[in-house]
């Protein structure tokens, strides 16, 4: 600890003495032997974890080394720690003359990067995040040069990692100025090995303030910079306004893993003293819910961290998925076979999923998917992702292989007609009505209560030319006879709203909702 302390002074007096305005790019930079950059996060068009662009002036360390592994050894001389600035689009250029990297004769190189620039000497980074009113500084990234050949015409294309967590709320019910939210006992401070891409966490915790700005609908949200780390069981989040109202939020109860590169994001209601949280969501698939102790969401990448692949809302108790949503595109569908690889979900503890591995046992009763196999066949690893039990129901046989499956065959008919570039999907099954509150259970192989869905349901959302639709679809829990047609099973996702209380797609204008076009849907 006494080592790491000496770094961490070492590391602010040089970047103390280094903090001086560089001077901008010079022209007489030869574009034909310099090399320049682009920029983007594991395969998605988000750039930032603060943002969806890289901020003005933002600037990164980047180091030129040979051979396939980044050691102080192999970084080449008078390559170490280029200084070089972003454009809103992505593109890296040096800071100045003196920053610039020449093309080397007769060797094969590749790049590292890391946000923010500091000037120092080590290949280890001190981080602090104990004041966050600098949200950009905070997000730290790790880039490297894609694996290839590279060519001197062409900028090099560095591929970063999200080395940090955004946590952010909205105030849904107020409008209170000199507000102030605090998080309770979180780590502030670590190191980063750039060589082994290594975060070593502090053990000491501290209270944190986050930053407090208006979003553009002039709602107060309050945001946080994080390190990727389950929150101690004793975090709170305390808000505190003007009025000397305090309003305290026992976050640590929620065993909440905070995952590299992932936003998490909540509407807050204040009301009694106490915070009643909403999830949000970034993403247009994922339906508007309300927090519950019963009730876990999770949203998890593809394997290899390049996509979201799906969120859920899992019912611990009744071992089920209310919902699963997912995009579904051409991204994800490949040559993969299904995989059969039936397992437990990692996200979710055994003794709240079902034990499937062959089956209930029950004739007439299916392991029905939510996301379907056909739906993720890139590869043997995101198609596994769709055999875990949490993504399983109890379905009845002919509805499984007969008229649902013709229905998921169609939604895919849909996605990759040559107009649309994504469908959006939520697949639900219900286990309670608002005329029947009873719920009906079978048995797994471990002996286990699983609730089996009276009904089950699909909301669609898709974007064809500047224009939004949707369309919801909702099946009983029974046989139907082959010569069913799904599309009288249609219904609008408003509809789907009234009938399930849930709100789909959040972003979309209410209108979309309450039309089916049959030109798009046919």
């Amino acid at each position: 600890m006494k080592r790491v302390g000496l770094i961490y002074l070492f590391l602010i007096l040089t970047i103390t003495q280094s903090c001086r305005k560089e001077a901008n790019l010079s022209d007489v930079i030869e574009q034909d032997s310099s090399v320049l950059f682009s920029s983007k996060i594991s395969g998605e068009s988000i750039t930032r974890v603060s943002g969806n662009v890289w901020d003005t002036e933002d600037s990164l360390s980047i180091y030129m080394y040979e051979t396939d592994k980044f050691t102080s050894g192999s970084i080449l001389p008078q390559a170490f720690n280029k200084k070089f600035i972003a454009s809103r689009g992505g593109n890296l250029r040096p800071a100045d003359v003196n920053e610039s990297f020449q093309f080397p004769k007769d060797k094969e190189v590749r790049y590292l990067a890391f946000h923010p620039f500091q000037r120092v000497p080590l290949l280890t980074r001190l981080l602090d995040i104990e004041n966050q009113q600098n949200q950009s500084a905070l997000d730290f990234l790790h880039g490297q040069s894609e694996a290839g050949p590279i060519s001197k015409q062409d900028p090099v294309s560095l591929v970063f990692e999200r080395l940090m967590v955004k946590f952010q709320i909205t105030l849904s019910n107020t409008s209170r100025s000199n507000l102030k939210a605090t998080l309770k006992q979180v780590p502030t401070r670590a190191t980063y090995d750039l060589a082994n891409k290594d975060l070593d966490l502090y053990d000491v915790l501290k209270d944190v303030e986050g930053f407090v700005s208006k979003n553009n609908k002039q709602e107060t949200t309050v945001e946080w910079m994080l390190f990727p780390r389950q929150l101690p069981r004793s975090s709170q989040l305390v808000i505190h306004d003007a009025n000397g109202g305090t309003y305290t939020w026992n976050i640590g109860e929620m065993n909440l893993p905070l995952m590299a590169g992932n936003r998490y994001q909540y509407e807050l209601t204040l009301r009694g003293g106490e915070v009643l949280p909403e999830v949000k969501t970034s993403y247009l698939e994922v339906p508007r819910i309300e927090a519950n102790a019963n009730l876990e969401y999770k949203f998890r990448m593809t394997p290899d961290g390049s996509k979201r692949n799906f969120s859920m809302l899992y019912d611990k108790v009744n071992r089920l998925a209310h919902w699963v949503a997912y995009p579904l595109s051409r991204d994800y569908v490949g040559s993969q076979r299904r995989t059969n690889a039936w397992s437990y979900d990692p996200l979710f503890p055994q003794n709240t999923q079902p034990f499937l591995s062959s089956g209930f046992g029950i004739t007439g009763i299916d392991r029905g998917h939510q996301l379907p196999s056909a739906d993720r066949t890139k590869n043997f690893a995101e198609n596994a992702t769709t055999f875990y039990y949490t993504n399983m129901t109890a379905q009845e046989s002919f509805l499984n292989q007969g008229l649902w499956m013709r229905l998921e065959d169609k939604i895919r008919n849909w996605t990759f007609q040559s107009a649309v570039d994504t469908m959006y999907v939520v697949t639900g099954a219900v286990i309670q009505t608002k005329d029947d509150q009873t719920i009906d259970y079978v048995m797994d192989r471990g002996r286990n209560r699983i609730a089996r869905p009276k009904y089950y349901y699909k909301a669609l959302a898709v974007k064809r030319g500047s224009n939004y639709y949707a369309i919801g679809f909702k099946m009983d829990n029974k046989y139907f006879p082959t010569d069913n047609n799904f599309m009288s099973h249609r219904l609008s996702v408003a509809d789907l709203e009234e009938l399930t209380g849930l709100t789909f797609f959040p972003g979309l204008d209410p209108s979309v909702k309450r039309t089916i076009d049959n030109q798009i849907w046919r």
